[in-house]
């Protein structure tokens, strides 16, 4: 009896050491904005460039087909089939994290294993988004039927809290419930809320699980408490001026300015006009119901990030 509980316990030890060893997913991880053809296709070969160049301007890695990416407007063979593409084409899948986020489980475990099989890095798993006001125990089980029917020892899960796009609060229950059954695969979260409280509470009580802050602004002083880096939207237009704060840089200034300018037009239509000008016209496009900046805002976006001269 007491041989049998010391194996309980090295077997218990062993799983917490492999938890606290595995693969870090440290740094700027940028939130990939998807070109298009003038026909709403995907343009495979300007996205696999771009993915390529943030990585070669610092970039951890790429997050592929999230919200910045337009993802929820891709069907899950368009998802699958861009993988496959992008990895065709040179985007190194170790440093991938794929987003794969639906509201059906049957949908979310294809494209969970189309990434497996494709060696993808990580996942980043949005709770089901249409039922509002659904339980805790509701949303531990879709992840929970998620992962066994995937059932893959390879498989690592960044849950994704963004309850102004999902509806869906990812409280500290559901990290404590699905880490803790878990361990090695749900390993880390995307915090995109800007919920600096929540960021805190999380670094506090789970000092190895890997937290993505979405929020600019709050890269520094998220990393200098525990934060694992961040996904950014912002740094498909200036990777350099993203990672360097990431790198403790102090340019807290410019990045508030930068994001002052955005805010005031749609993020996804003007973080592409600004990209039509760098990389050329396939980047002009978006999927309804998105829509483009007209020319005036365009013009007026162009000379105010011109006066703020940030690269």
């Amino acid at each position: 009896m007491q041989l049998f509980k010391i194996a309980i316990l090295l077997t218990g030890l062993l799983s917490t050491l492999k938890a606290i060893t595995m693969e870090k997913f440290t740094g700027i991880y940028a939130a990939s904005l998807t070109p298009f053809h003038a026909n709403g296709a995907c343009d495979y070969e300007a996205y696999a460039k771009h993915c390529k160049d943030l990585m070669a301007q610092g970039c951890s890695g790429v997050v592929l087909f999230g919200t910045t990416g337009e993802g929820p407007s891709f069907t899950v063979a368009e998802r699958q089939e861009g993988i496959q593409a992008l990895i065709e084409r040179g985007v190194d899948p170790k440093k991938s994290i794929v987003s794969v986020g639906c509201p059906s489980i049957e949908d979310t475990v294809k494209l969970t294993q189309t990434a497996l099989f494709a060696k993808c890095a990580a996942v980043l798993m949005m709770p089901p988004y249409f039922f509002k006001n659904v339980s805790d125990a509701g949303i531990i089980s879709f992840y929970r039927e998620v992962i066994q029917k995937v059932n893959n020892p390879d498989l690592k899960i960044f849950l994704y809290h963004i309850p102004q796009y999902s509806g869906v609060h990812i409280s500290l229950d559901i990290i404590r419930t699905l880490h803790g059954e878990f361990p090695n695969t749900v390993i880390g979260m995307k915090e995109s809320e800007g919920n600096f409280e929540l960021i805190q509470a999380v670094l506090k009580e789970f000092p190895h699980f890997q937290l993505l802050v979405g929020s600019e602004t709050m890269i520094a002083q998220a990393v200098s408490l525990g934060a694992a880096g961040a996904v950014s939207g912002i740094a498909n237009i200036c990777p350099q001026l993203i990672c360097s704060l990431y790198n403790g840089k102090d340019r807290q200034n410019e990045i508030e300015a930068f994001k002052g300018i955005l805010k005031n037009y749609p993020f996804i239509p003007a973080a592409k006009s600004i990209m039509e000008q760098k990389k050329g016209a396939s980047w002009r496009f978006v999927r309804p119901p998105l829509a483009p900046l007209t020319s005036e805002q365009k013009l007026q976006l162009a000379e105010e990030l011109q006066k703020l001269g940030v690269n």
